[in-house]
């Protein structure tokens, strides 16, 4: 072999060895784990702290760590977040050139109840252990205990097909969890049933012979006949019954032969027998399976409201027990202009659609029920807008027929509600009463504000929609911007204007909450909800992601704008009008001027 020749053979080998070297770096490639954070989303406690990581990064690989609220969470070079204040930020890892995120709450545990699952899904007759942790003692609730249940230990257990909310409640905060519930549905196989061959069948009042399975409840005359046979051949049938216990031994009717009834005594599964002598002599055997139940109702009468909201089921169920497999339930007629329902396998649920009354029939393994229902639309009205500490209003609910109402509150030391309805308020903030009826269960939420409160945002309310918006002009009578718009609200009520630092003239939004934040009166650090604020908080809006680094925290979270919540999830707004806030994702801080 010639050098030129040797030259060739290498090269190649060479080539192919590139080749097959790319191709295992495209398998490697597309078999790598991405890189991602060792967790998204993480609750921590007010001084805790977790220890990020972030995965499938070589050994030794830099990476940059940073959180977009350095008041509410920290960081540090390794990935070490320590919950400073309750509030939330966004910490993010940097790796080449690319950010990965993890959202970070801190929830105010004055007020927090810890739940193990917030929504689960369960189907008939499932239970579930919902356990909550909280520094006080919790109580838990249903919104309607025809769906699911749930004892003083938080075991729920679904009932029937449906969605209800489950409440751990404490006497300063709540959690919720979402329970939807899933039919139980059996698959019952079943042979094909012959409809030419002589066999015995059930026999209907109408002389029918039905040709399906045999099952006939307890107490009932279940009337037989051995269908496909001429009686005009028949010389003589003997009845019997393999137990008679269960089926007592069938009578022939009178004037035939082929038919007979028999009294169905307890529930079990025999099997019902005919020896048939025809007039030629030969002798036939008959027998069929016979299925006793002891079917029993959940009700005789139904109390039906109609849910207050779309997002709310309040339905009600008529169910069975004591049933088989082979069971059949058939339900009578119902005014649809009242009610509605939809069925399964041993039950019915019904919704209200309108005031009514009248009848249910269900007739199920041949026994008749009947159940009596009142179909209401329940109305709620009172206790709404913005509540004084110290007064008293009236929950009125209507429409529920003679059901007795029962009214909880959630939070007894923001307000009381008796056994009428009657809210009475004691100090600021937002609370929820509960109002049960029958085994349903909604709530209200009413706001306190404190004590000036309703006159200073009553007065901000009037300067947006009265006055004009103007930077330059804003210490003047007739105009406003947006911190101008909170001093002067502010002023309204007994100077409260210097709780603002200044008596003369309002700061900018950033200097405003430089100055909250030094007396620590800035309560969150970003947005965790209205149910944590009340009426006249003030909402400062930053930008996290062109924050910079000065040394006061207004100029560090680049705040431009401040705002007043006004309640009942609005606030008061420049623009000339009211509106509902909705870029809760610029919201930096909430301060309380005054508790």
């Amino acid at each position: 072999m010639n050098k030129k020749h040797l030259k060739k053979i290498i090269a190649s080998m060479v080539a192919c060895a590139l080749i097959l070297s790319s191709f295992g770096t495209e398998v490697s490639a597309a078999t790598t784990n991405p890189i991602q954070l060792s967790q998204t989303s993480v609750a921590l406690d007010k001084g805790s702290s977790i220890t990020l990581s972030l995965l499938n990064i070589p050994s030794g690989a830099k990476v940059k760590w940073s959180t977009s609220n350095k008041f509410a969470a920290s960081v540090t070079k390794k990935g070490k977040v320590t919950a400073l204040h309750y509030g939330v930020s966004k910490v993010k890892a940097k790796y080449k050139s690319k950010y990965y995120v993890c959202s970070v709450t801190i929830a105010d545990s004055s007020r927090s109840v810890k739940l193990n699952s917030v929504a689960v899904t369960l189907v008939e007759g499932q239970p579930f252990q919902l356990i909550a942790t909280a520094d006080k003692t919790v109580k838990f609730m249903s919104s309607n205990t025809d769906i699911a249940t749930v004892d003083a230990n938080g075991l729920i257990k679904a009932v029937n097909p449906g969605v209800a909310v489950v409440t751990a409640k404490t006497t300063s905060g709540f959690r919720n969890c979402t329970v939807t519930v899933n039919p139980l549905n059996k698959v019952v196989t079943k042979k094909e049933v012959s409809t030419k061959k002589a066999a015995i069948r059930r026999y209907t009042d109408s002389n029918q012979p039905v040709f399906d399975y045999i099952s006939w409840a307890k107490g009932q005359t279940l009337r037989l006949i051995i269908a496909n046979l001429d009686e005009a051949q028949v010389k003589k049938v003997v009845w019997g019954t393999k137990n008679d216990k269960i089926l007592e031994k069938p009578v022939a009717e009178e004037g035939s032969k082929i038919v007979a009834n028999a009294q169905t005594l307890e529930e079990g599964s025999t099997k019902a027998t005919a020896t048939v002598t025809m007039k030629d002599g030969t002798v036939k055997e008959f027998e069929t399976n016979v299925r006793v139940s002891d079917p029993k109702i959940n009700a005789n009468q139904l109390k039906i409201y109609k849910a207050i909201n779309s997002s709310t089921q309040w339905q009600q169920y008529i169910s069975f027990t004591g049933l088989n497999d082979y069971s059949t339930i058939i339900w009578g007629s119902y005014d649809q202009k009242v009610l509605s329902c939809k069925d399964y396998q041993t039950k019915r649920s019904f919704t209200a659609l309108n005031n009514g009354t009248g009848t249910v029939r269900a007739l199920v393994d041949g026994k008749m029920f009947y159940v009596k229902y009142n179909a209401y639309v329940p109305k709620i009205s009172g206790a709404t807008g913005v509540l004084k500490a110290k007064t008293k209003k009236t929950i009125k609910v209507s429409g529920t027929g003679t059901s007795k109402v029962k009214f909880i509150s959630r939070d007894k030391k923001i307000a009381k509600v008796t056994s009428k309805g009657q809210v009475k308020t004691k100090k600021a903030g937002i609370v929820y009463v509960d109002i049960q009826m029958g085994n349903v269960r909604c709530s209200r939420r009413v706001e306190v504000a404190a004590k000036g409160m309703k006159t200073i945002i009553k007065r901000a309310n009037y300067i947006v929609n009265h006055w004009k918006y103007s930077q330059a002009k804003r210490l003047f009578e007739g105009y406003y911007d947006c911190s101008a718009l909170v001093w002067k609200g502010y002023k309204a009520y007994n100077n409260y204007q210097k709780k603002l630092s200044s008596i003369g003239w309002p700061l900018s939004a950033g200097a405003m909450f430089d100055y909250l934040n030094e007396k620590g009166q800035i309560i969150y650090y970003g947005y965790l909800g209205i149910d944590q604020m009340k009426p006249g908080d003030l909402i400062f809006y930053g930008d996290y992601e062109n924050a910079v680094k000065y040394s006061t925290p207004g100029r560090t979270l680049d705040i431009y704008h401040v705002s007043m919540y006004a309640g009942n999830g609005k606030v008061v707004e420049k623009g000339g009008k009211t509106i509902t806030y909705n870029s809760i994702n610029d919201i930096v801080g909430i301060g309380r001027v005054v508790k």
